[in-house]
């Protein structure tokens, strides 16, 4: 039995061009294929506290059959846990409700990525990865000047 380990590429950095500064959003996918797209965010503090918090979490890619939204493939009429609000996600994040669930749904990592970070925005990213990565500045730098990341 052989463990494969994922090797991570990065697709696509949404975020702003510092992201110690101001916030990343990084995309990435398993070069190995054995692993599902990724995502993570780095949110810079706007706090007297200075720390860092990195979340990092899948996305996966939900179906839209008879009108549920389900991030369940062996499930597929089990609705996600946040098909509920999903227009009001889709209006706070400038979209609409048919643009949110074709982005869930599509094969483009980048385009889920777009959905799932509605998703953060609106419930919270806690909701995505309830143990983010904690970090100084002098540790965001590092992480975030390294090669997968650069």
């Amino acid at each position: 039995m052989t463990n494969t380990q994922p090797i991570w590429q990065q697709i696509a950095q949404l975020g702003d061009v510092h992201p110690v500064e101001y916030g990343g959003y990084w995309i990435f996918t398993d070069e190995t294929g054995v692993y599902g797209a990724e995502a993570e965010l780095l949110d810079s503090p706007d706090h007297e506290d200075g720390k860092y918090f990195a979340y990092r979490f899948g996305l996966d890619r939900c179906t839209f059959i008879a009108g549920v939204l389900s991030d369940n493939r062996f499930h597929p009429d089990k609705p996600a846990w946040f098909a509920d609000r999903l227009a009001s996600v889709a209006e706070g994040g400038g979209s609409t409700l048919d643009d949110i669930i074709a982005m869930f749904c599509s094969d483009d990592a980048i385009e889920r990525a777009a959905a799932y970070r509605m998703i953060g925005d609106y419930h919270g990213f806690d909701n995505l990865d309830s143990y983010p990565l904690v970090m100084t500045r002098a540790e965001a730098e590092a992480r975030y000047s390294a090669p997968l990341y650069a």
